[in-house]
């Protein structure tokens, strides 16, 4: 593990990057702890997107207590402790918790647009809850966050980070960052399998790039702040799917390869950003060069309460060192 309680250079700005959370609580508090302990000496955070979950899980209460599936397993909490223990437990792999009745579950199982209305619900306000944590637990503290939604962030999230105190939402935007440094934001998505929220065609994808490129001042000071890697960059390597939605399979070994954004690759390779940074593909953590700009995906194990990162020490000579980080 490198030095971490100083920083080469007087003029240096550290960047704490991080991303793919996806509504794990720990994840999200453990980062925000490092940055107000300032554990990383960090100067700002850049998040690369997807703040939220993918499931609702029902908490179903019956005569005596409480019932829930959990990864396969029945829980039966039988007290207020053991059912805060359980929406604990279902908060920190990124699950949404529902305490509902078996009567309201069979309904819902009914009614499409209904259990829309709630997942959007459960995942608005539990975005505005973490926005309310971060304004806590940066109190004080002078370390901006920035971030962008993921493919996965559904718009109703755009609300309560519009009105967070502490967070800064650079979706569309170029943000001056510490250090005369700007990111470009850009919180859209190529095309995915699942048809996620925000997802556009590369053609989109790649011109909403430059047209924010256009408004900075000098790339060779920008940091590109997208959630999808450039496609083949080693940072988007993944399990190849059939028509189907199966893995594809040979020889009984799973086939993966590259699922990155071409649209990213090309405005990335044109505009000689310093830095860009990205999440999306989580078992692809690492860094790329793509002409003279620095790739990096830091990867998540948010599921399992690890909060896996890179620090990016930048001087005005350019980028000085980059190393991983895990917590």
């Amino acid at each position: 593990m490198p030095f971490l309680g100083r920083k080469p250079k007087k003029d240096v700005v550290r960047l704490y990057v991080v991303s793919d959370f996806h509504a794990s609580a720990p994840a999200w508090r453990k980062m925000l702890n490092a940055v107000s302990m300032n554990v990383y000496k960090a100067d700002a955070v850049l998040y690369a997107g997807d703040l939220t979950g993918k499931a609702i899980v029902p908490v179903v209460q019956n005569s005596d207590g409480w019932e829930a599936e959990l990864l396969g397993q029945k829980r039966r909490p039988r007290n207020e402790q053991e059912l805060q223990d359980l929406d604990r437990d279902i908060a920190a792999l990124g699950y949404y918790p529902f305490h509902t009745t078996r009567a309201e579950v069979d309904s819902l199982h009914g009614d499409a647009g209904e259990l829309d209305n709630l997942f959007a619900r459960q995942i608005r306000d539990q975005v505005a809850d973490w926005m309310t944590v971060a304004a806590d637990r940066l109190e004080g503290c002078d370390v901006p966050v920035f971030l962008i939604p993921g493919n996965d962030d559904p718009y109703e999230i755009d609300e309560p980070l519009a009105a967070s105190e502490r967070v800064i939402n650079v979706d569309r935007k170029v943000a001056e960052l510490p250090g005369g440094l700007e990111v470009i934001g850009l919180g859209l998505s190529s095309p995915t399998p699942w048809s996620t929220p925000r997802e556009v065609s590369e053609h989109d994808f790649r011109e909403a790039i430059f047209r924010l490129g256009d408004q900075v001042k000098d790339p060779r000071r920008t940091i590109l702040l997208t959630h999808c890697p450039p496609y083949d960059s080693g940072l988007d390597v993944a399990p190849l799917l059939d028509d189907d939605m199966r893995p594809v399979v040979s020889a009984g070994d799973l086939l993966r390869g590259p699922v990155g954004s071409t649209g990213v690759r090309e405005a990335i390779k044109e505009m000689q950003p310093m830095l860009s940074l990205h999440g999306h593909i989580h078992e692809s953590a690492g860094d790329a060069k793509i002409g003279q700009t620095l790739c990096l995906n830091p990867g998540s194990e948010a599921a399992y309460g690890i909060v896996r990162g890179y620090l990016v020490d930048v001087s005005s000579d350019g980028i000085e060192r980059f190393f991983r980080v895990e917590g």
